[in-house]
């Protein structure tokens, strides 16, 4: 599984910006998508809008190779790769599988972290209880290039330049980031929580942004399951009723019949009388 790295399609859109002219206020855009399934593995996809404009200037004033409509498609990660173009913009996307989430490195602007190597991945964990299960994701994003990178650098470099224009203007890229959870999102620090799980990040040139979302599944089959049980224990202590009430009225008929005796003795007093009384 190829990780999905920013690096490269930043570069090259800050590099036709550089180009064509840096004062213009058009944006590039950036989506990266992440959807999660319920056993941690899902899709995560990486969208890139440019100008057109600038895609066709960028055929003339780049001469090598490749154009620059190829080099994005070169940079972007291995996946299904498509495009699609409106009146303004052409979009560029790529997506790609992968079986767990917690093996999917961080989104990172340069690729480069002097941090432990649980910071390079996302994580996602669970925690099962009777009646719901709570996720928690993690992940990290680093739009800072290291000044150590810059410092080692040439000036003209892509790095150096990369970091000169969108500090002085941070507005020229836009960037998303996107995760949909497969359970109701109950806490996160997202910008934006849409209906259907998704969370979402606006993050600008820059910023080192700590990914955090919590969620909870409920289990309606355990819910399920204490319906049943409570009804077939409401329908045994029904029996248990029903059988000791027809116990106890059995017993009281029985008390209130007199004993075949007594009439027989009846009988035979008037059938046997004192002749005296003749």
């Amino acid at each position: 599984m190829k990780v999905c790295h920013v690096l490269k399609i930043i570069v090259i859109s800050a590099l036709f910006l550089i180009l064509i002219l840096a004062t213009a206020c058009d944006q590039t855009m950036i989506d990266i998508y992440t959807e999660i399934n319920t056993d941690y593995s899902g899709t995560r996809t990486v969208e890139v809008a440019v100008k057109t404009e600038y895609l066709q200037r960028g055929e003339v004033i780049l001469s090598g190779d490749q154009t620059l409509y190829e080099k994005i498609i070169a940079a972007l990660p291995d996946g299904d790769i498509d495009t699609q173009q409106d009146e303004n913009y052409t979009y560029f996307r790529s997506s790609t599988s992968f079986k767990d989430i917690n093996f999917l490195r961080h989104v990172s602007i340069d690729d480069f972290s002097q941090e432990p190597p649980p910071r390079f991945y996302a994580k996602m964990a669970r925690d099962d209880y009777f009646f719901y299960s709570d996720y928690s994701f993690y992940d990290y994003v680093d739009m800072l290039v290291d000044e150590s990178l810059l410092a080692a650098s040439d000036r003209d470099s892509d790095f150096n330049r990369l970091n000169a224009l969108l500090a002085a203007d941070p507005d020229l890229l836009s960037i998303t980031y996107q995760v949909r959870l497969p359970v109701n999102i109950t806490d996160s620090n997202a910008d934006i929580i849409t209906g259907n799980n998704i969370a979402i990040w606006n993050i600008r040139y820059g910023d080192l942004k700590d990914i955090r979302i919590e969620g909870q599944r409920t289990k309606f089959l355990s819910y399920f399951l204490m319906v049943i049980l409570g009804l077939i224990v409401l329908f045994i202590l029904f029996l248990v009723f029903a059988l000791a009430f027809s116990s106890k009225k059995g017993r009281k008929k029985k008390g209130d019949i007199k004993p075949i005796y007594t009439y027989d003795n009846y009988f035979k007093k008037e059938r046997y009388t004192d002749p005296d009384e003749y």
